[in-house]
């Protein structure tokens, strides 16, 4: 029921490994799905946190045959306290999609969430838990990608046209790849950018075009400036673009060789820049064999490159200080044969282009998309929170970000 307060039954353990403590905030009755990796998680202080989840079995979708569904269903949000573990139901009754990151964005004062559910953008405010549609948007679009501006003004997200895919179900369950992603790419779905004013309750769309256009984010400190990428197999398209509400201007941020080069997960620092991941092949018929995380301004200046030893990671991100970065593969050495069951934490060497691989704790996750590791700092820089289904259900985990016993 919407306002009832659950004490999830937490779980603590030492990491067999490192020693470090891995302490399981959710409690395995459902399925707990947190926000995008990019989209905004916590509030300032790192009091709270939000997840998605359908333990309670209250959500309801007014249309369940929608062909826009959750990888693992819909559910309702809660705010989670990280101290004491307790979580506040804030919806009832929602649709709330799940799995590869929930539809769900904590607001920067957090005082207020937004969410998407049964066709409608909404805002609730977390103390009197009323929401309000801002926005419909049909469930003929599948929709992705919250962000919000550090003020708060501007929300940005974007909405690809749902299509019918012949391929999608002989799609390999582990893949990286999205169930029919290859077939999507060549029909190239209409997309759209939207850009919501909350301080005048407009909405516009910003860009668009025949390309499957996701992980759009805004620059945290200019609503102005927006990030986006046209979603694909990464050897094939140009990736990371930018764009300028107030210009119109779409531009390539890095241009990518084809079918050469891959530029995935393109996140903004919280300093502004522009991050990414970047692999390598001088001919089409080998495997990538060349791996670092790039990091560049907007305007494509400054680029930076830190190279991996071996297999970077699949989904980097780095803390506020931007000193250290979280990845879901640790691969520590060049014969190891399962690292990507590991969390790894990561510094850069700018005078050698290097990037150092540390191994934090066993993640353990399946590797099915709905249940990507996905992990991020808190706002302090202590621990770090990521995703696992290792005990059967979708739960979220906290780690210590603690580099003195990572292994080398």
């Amino acid at each position: 029921m919407k306002g009832t307060i659950y004490e999830l039954q937490r779980k603590s353990e030492k990491d067999p490994m490192t020693g470090v403590e891995v302490i399981r905030l959710t409690d395995n009755r459902g399925n707990y799905d947190r926000p995008y990796f990019t989209t905004r998680q916590f509030d300032r202080a790192g009091r709270y946190t939000l997840f998605v989840s359908d333990f309670t079995g209250t959500s309801r979708a007014k249309n369940p045959d929608a062909p826009a569904v959750g990888k693992i269903g819909f559910g309702e949000l809660f705010l989670l306290e990280l101290e004491t573990g307790k979580a506040l139901q804030v919806t009832e009754g929602e649709a709330i999609k799940m799995g590869h990151g929930a539809h769900a964005m904590m607001g920067p004062d957090g005082k207020k969430a937004y969410y998407y559910s049964n066709e409608q953008l909404k805002e609730v405010d977390l103390e009197t838990l009323e929401s309000r549609e801002l926005m419909w948007i049909p469930n003929s679009y599948n929709f992705h990608s919250l962000s919000i501006t550090d003020d708060g003004r501007y929300l940005a997200f974007s909405v690809v046209e749902e299509m019918v895919l012949l391929t999608s179900r002989f799609a390999d369950p582990l893949s990286e790849a999205a169930p029919g992603a290859r077939e999507r790419f060549f029909k190239e779905p209409g997309s759209l950018v939207i850009r919501y004013d909350t301080v005048t309750g407009t909405a516009e769309a910003v860009c668009g075009g025949h390309h499957r256009i996701t992980h759009v984010s805004l620059m945290p400190s200019d609503g102005d400036r927006l990030l986006f990428c046209h979603d694909g197999p990464w050897h094939l398209t140009q990736r990371m673009w930018t764009a300028r509400a107030s210009t119109d201007e779409v531009k390539p941020l890095v241009s990518q060789q084809h079918n050469l080069e891959g530029i995935v997960h393109e996140f903004f620092t919280p300093g502004g820049r522009i991050g990414a991941q970047y692999s390598y092949r001088y001919k089409p018929d080998m495997d990538f064999f060349l791996f670092a995380d790039l990091f560049v301004d907007f305007d494509g200046g400054n680029q930076e490159r830190y190279y991996y030893p071996y297999l970077r990671p699949g989904h980097v991100s780095v803390n506020s200080r931007e000193t250290l970065a979280a990845g879901d593969r640790a691969m520590i050495r060049k014969d190891m044969k399962d690292s990507e069951r590991y969390l790894s934490l990561i510094r850069y060497h700018s005078q050698d282009h290097r990037a150092e691989v540390s191994l934090l704790c066993a993640h353990d996750t399946s590797g099915k998309k709905s249940a990507h590791v996905h992990p991020v700092f808190t706002p302090d820089d202590s621990h770090i929170v990521y995703s696992s289904d290792k005990e059967g259900r979708l739960n979220i985990y906290m780690v210590e970000a603690d580099w003195g016993r990572a292994v080398r």
